[in-house]
């Protein structure tokens, strides 16, 4: 009996002893050194040790989009030409990824189809860049939009139809070159059937990520573990960042970006001179929500989101880019990519003035 109050005098005693060299330790932190800095100081040893993925070695960054435009100097006559040598420079013929057919160069041909893809490559423009999207059934497609009114005239969301529900639609229904493409039209494109003729046409890739979730994920890691070399022909992009987050959380081989513009999530539309319209959501809470999560994501972006997700390049909205916006990326070693330029006045400004390169919807200027 004595023995167990005696183990119970002597544990309370011991706790009393651990509870005032806490308070006093707690003491001594708190009056030498604020707590704020202690904060930090956490936050920070957390961000780099266990949140952060290291980018790419730089070797295979050069490999897949060449040198960045800004080292070179060239004579204004060479710079962004389309043809077989605009991928050259004239100084010592390093290889430079300049323009990047958006969608395929979605104003030549249907965009984001094999009719567009081969096109780019005969005009030697082998940087092309697709989005990547998932029909009901998870069959990995090139599509951009939510639905297929835009493209086909007939309504459907493509979450919620089926790979047999969408191979037969034709997508150059609405193009403004359509009797080009007539009488067989063009059709939607696997995914697969793209990697492996760009590949064979040793095109480079910008893969742009428009699914969420995990599937798409294992999507994407599935493809460059069937295709090794990928890794020095692609590069995947997104809007939303955590979909980037969990690919290269699970393959830090793989080269990434973040495509962005002003208010991303809260509206649908943007340009420079009417800044963000139309906004997303119909339902008031969704839309303030979507508010704040763009108020977070645009402040984290340049300070903490790129170096978490160890990014190699952005995707900017051409309306936002400057000299002062291209030279804050590059000093934290993020190469600038514009999007979409089609004027034959802004590719020369892009090309010659911001020395950038840019993401084009047409090939013909």
């Amino acid at each position: 009996m004595w023995n167990c109050v005696d183990l119970i005098l002597t544990s309370t005693l011991l706790w009393l002893y651990l509870q005032a060299a806490w308070i006093l330790l707690v003491n001594i932190l708190y009056l030498t050194v604020p707590w704020l800095i202690w904060g930090a100081i956490i936050i920070h040893l957390l961000i780099k040790f266990a949140a952060r993925i290291p980018p790419p070695n730089d070797n295979i960054v050069k490999k897949v989009l060449g040198a960045d435009p800004l080292s070179f100097v060239q004579k204004e006559d060479d710079i962004f030409k389309i043809g077989e040598k605009q991928q050259q420079t004239n100084d010592d013929q390093q290889y430079c990824m300049r323009v990047i057919a958006h969608r395929g160069a979605g104003l030549d041909f249907p965009e984001n189809s094999m009719s567009a893809f081969r096109n780019s490559h005969e005009k030697g423009c082998d940087g092309i860049e697709f989005d990547l999207a998932l029909t009901k059934d998870n069959i990995p497609i090139i599509f951009h939009d939510v639905t297929i009114d835009r493209l086909t005239g007939f309504n459907g969301t493509i979450k919620d139809m089926t790979w047999d529900e969408l191979k037969d639609y034709d997508i150059s229904t609405n193009h403004p070159l359509k009797p080009k493409f007539e009488p067989n039209g063009e059709r939607i494109a696997l995914f697969e059937n793209v990697l492996q003729e760009t590949l064979q046409n040793g095109q480079r890739m910008f893969i742009d990520i428009k699914a969420k979730g995990n599937e798409v994920v294992k999507v994407v890691l599935d493809a460059f573990k069937k295709h090794p070399e990928l890794y020095e022909k692609a590069v995947i992009s997104s809007f939303n960042p955590v979909t980037i987050y969990m690919i290269r959380r699970k393959d830090p081989k793989i080269v990434a970006g973040v495509a962005w513009r002003p208010q991303f999530f809260s509206t649908t539309t943007y340009n420079g001179i009417d800044g963000p319209r139309e906004p997303r959501f119909n339902n008031l809470f969704k839309q303030i929500l979507a508010g704040l999560a763009d108020v977070v994501h645009d402040w984290a972006l340049e300070r903490i989101t790129y170096y978490v997700l160890g990014l190699s390049f952005i995707l900017l909205h051409k309306d936002v880019i400057s000299p002062e916006v291209t030279r804050l990326w590059n000093k934290k070693g993020i190469r600038v990519f514009a999007w979409t330029v089609n004027l034959p006045s802004e590719k020369i400004h892009f090309a010659r003035n911001l020395k950038v390169s840019y993401l084009t919807d047409t090939l013909l200027s």
